[in-house]
Formats: structure tokens, sequence, C-alpha cells
């Protein structure tokens, strides 16, 4: 093989990309034997690209930390470059997402130096192996070889969960806003218009905090399963440690969550203390389950754990509570099956009833990492416990479907929760990248 290979290869633009990056600059690799292969700007990614002022961290400044011995790093950054009169709550300070991207943008320039990022411009369509080497396919029609490859791909952007259907030739795309994480759409809506919001997370949340930001007045339609959204941060603290039984089981798991946690409002700081206690453990009771009672558990407590685990800034509370004050927020319940568009948009659901408005934003989450599927399908990985994504072991190596895991194959980020457990917040990705920096320079 003649061509250039690669030392190690980044596959990712987004936040988990990043700071795998900035970790491994930290321990001594020097950048040129680190190539990176994403579409955008490193350290934006899906999460922090947004144009939008109305979207926020839905943490406080204290823990969205990148570095383990300085997890007030970021919160020390913030009080100096950021001017955000609308941060400050009683929880604590809320930034805005931007800013958070921004922030790491300076982490990657300041370890950087005077050097430059070897960054290929392009999204991974193929991953083989090839010998002893592995072979990226990237969209450009052009093939890299590498060492070793990192798996940093983060969050998918959302597609729609359903099928939709044009009536109409002449419709307006900006009718569909498939991916609303960037808000590049949200100054081309009309005060009076009627929106759908398919989906009531918090991506919902940060479209309402943006239309009454920019004074919206018209109806605001949430369709989901259930007329509730995740409730909102308080200044908790974790005053103590739970006593976990032993030999826990799914039904013995959630027996136990549920009479840990106070008879007390969700969104109290009594409640979220108890809550955030019982977080600390989970993903090592979640790693010594089985793949099938991890299946169990996600099936009961899933829905559950994502309500409560991602729980909303004070600022898009307060914009939501203003709608419901002036009647602007309908629930709908139900899934879609299909949405129509013609010269307003119109979603089908389940039941066969029908709710239309003149725009739809997807706040559903879903998403599909066209590369991690690949892999499955070519059985060079083994699907998670929860089918959603590539299995990895503990020390972030992918798992082959023979049996054993790859020794030059990692994937660190929010596809890792299959199998890690609650891998989400950006304090955990970064834990799993700095872990992953000190294996590699071990090696």
């Amino acid at each position: 093989m003649t061509q250039d290979i690669k030392e190690i290869v980044i596959i990712g633009d987004g936040f988990a990309a990043a700071v795998a990056f900035i970790h491994l600059l930290r321990r001594g690799i020097h950048c040129s034997k680190i190539l990176l292969i994403g579409p955008g700007l490193l350290g934006k990614g899906n999460a922090y690209n947004c144009i939008s002022p109305f979207f926020r961290l839905n943490v406080r400044e204290d823990l969205p930390s990148v570095f383990s011995e300085d997890p007030l790093h970021f919160a020390r950054w913030a009080k100096v470059h950021i001017d955000d009169s609308e941060a400050q709550t009683e929880a604590g300070y809320f930034y805005r997402r931007q800013d958070f991207g921004r922030y790491i943008s300076e982490l990657v320039s300041k370890e950087l130096g005077s050097d430059q990022i070897d960054q290929i411009y392009a999204k991974v369509s193929n991953l083989y192996k090839a010998n002893e080497y592995w072979c990226l396919e990237i969209d450009k029609l052009k093939t890299i070889v590498a060492q070793r490859v990192i798996i940093a791909t983060g969050n998918p952007p959302p597609i729609w969960p359903c099928a939709v259907q044009n009536i109409q030739t002449a419709m307006s795309p900006s009718q569909l806003i498939e991916s609303p994480w960037v808000g590049k759409d949200l100054g081309n809506i009309h005060a009076h218009e009627e929106i759908i919001l398919l989906g009531g997370g918090l991506t919902a949340l940060d479209a309402i905090n943006a239309l009454v930001g920019q004074g919206h007045q018209g109806v605001i339609k949430v369709i989901g399963p259930r007329a509730v959204f995740p409730p909102m941060q308080a200044g908790w603290k974790r005053e103590g440690q739970p006593d976990w039984p032993k030999n826990l089981t799914p039904a013995k798991l959630v027996r136990f969550i549920r009479n840990y946690l106070p008879s007390a409002p969700t969104d109290s700081v009594v409640w979220q203390s108890a809550w955030e206690e019982l977080r600390p453990n989970i993903n090592m009771i979640w790693q010594q389950f089985s793949y099938f009672q991890r299946r169990i558990l996600f099936k009961r407590l899933g829905w559950l754990w994502s309500l409560y685990r991602f729980r909303a800034s004070p600022q898009t509370i307060k914009a939501y509570r203003k709608l419901e004050a002036n009647k602007q927020i309908q629930f709908v319940l139900g899934r879609a099956k299909r949405i129509e568009v013609a010269q307003t948009v119109t979603v089908v659901l389940g039941d066969g009833s029908k709710v239309s408005g003149d725009r739809i934003f997807n706040c559903t989450g879903v998403g599909r990492d066209s590369l991690l599927s690949k892999l499955i399908a070519d059985q060079i990985a083994r699907p998670d416990a929860l089918g959603k994504s590539i299995a990895v072991a503990s020390d972030y190596r992918v798992s082959k479907l023979s049996g054993g895991e790859w020794d030059d194959l990692w994937m660190i980020g929010p596809a890792t929760m299959g199998s890690l457990g609650d891998v989400i917040a950006a304090s955990s990705i970064a834990k799993q990248a700095e872990q992953l920096s000190i294996q590699i320079t071990l090696k």
C-alpha cells in the first residue's frame, strides 16, 4: 500500500471529535499525526453550530467540564468572554449554545498554537479493514488509509419519523423544518402562523423559546405521546450517596429508584438532588446487565429517564409558561403516521385524526447514523443492546460481530449509550475522550 497512511483519524466535527482532538494533543501527540474528517467546523457539530441566540445550554455553567482536573474551566471562561445579560437565573447561569461552541473552538486553537488542523471537510461513507489498515471512503470519492480510527460522530441530525407526502409541487421548503437545531429558519416565520412541533422534548422547548423571543402570537401545537415537557433545572446539589442493593435486576433497580426519589415536584431542588445522586452509579450498573436485561430496562424506564435526565433551562420554561398563560400552546396526544404538505401542513396521526398548521418543526430527535448502520450491515461491528448503534467495550473499543473487540477502532460520544449507559452530557463525553487519549498514548 503506497499511499500516505495516517496514524490517527477522528471521524466527526462536533463536540466529541473536538475533545478527542484536544486530549490527544494534551497527551503529546502532534497534530500532524491526526486527521479529522467531518463536514463542518471542528467543535460546532449539530449541538453548537446554532445561529439562534435563544438556544441555550440546558445545564448550568459549572457542569459542562472538558478537563477533569479543572471542572470549572468553562465557568471561569464564561465570566470573562461571554456578554449575556439573560444567562443568570436562580439555578445558575445558562449560557447560549453558540457561546459554548465558541469556547470549544478557542480550546482547540489554544492547544494547536501556531499549527493548523488537518481536516477533510466531508463525511465518511464507508469504513473497512484492508490487511492491517483501516480504509475510510469519503463522499468526495476518495479513500483515506489509517492505522487507528476514532468514531466521534455525535448525535446525527434529526430526520422525519414518518412519511412526508407533497401534495403540491409549489410548496415552500421552509414549511418543513426537518432539523431545527441551527435555528436558521426561525427568522422567516410570521408572528401569526400556526406552528406544529412534532415531539415534546428539549428541541421543542428551544423552538418555543425562540418563537417567544421574536414575539410570536400564533398558536403552537405540540404532538407527542404525553402532554408533558421536561422539568426546569433547579439549583440541585448532591448531598448523599445511595446505598445500592446487591444483585440488582432491572425490576429491582426500578423499585429502588422509585423508593429513593422523594415525594416532591420534579422541578424542586430536593427531588433533583436525589435524582442526581443516583446517576453516578447508573452506568456501572447498566454495564453489568445482560443485553436482554438492558432492553427490558430501557423499555420500562427509558422514556422516563430521558424526560427527567434532559431537564430544561429556566429561560425556556419561562417562555413556555408565557405561551401557556396566553393560551397559545396546545398538546395533541398521538404519534405521526404521515405528513401532508399543500397550502398548509397536515399531520395524520396513528388513530386517523389530523392536525394542521402553517409550518412544522421536527423536534423528535430521531436520527440515523448511516456509517454505524453500514458497519453493522457489513458485519464489521456488533449492534448494541438497544439496536440503535454499534456495541463498544468499557474501554471504547468497537465490538466485533465475531466476538472480542478491535484494537485499533474506538467510538466515543452519545452513540455509546446502549453499551455504557448515560453518556449524553458534555462532561461525560469529555471524560471518555480523556480516558481514550491515555489508552492511545500508552500503547
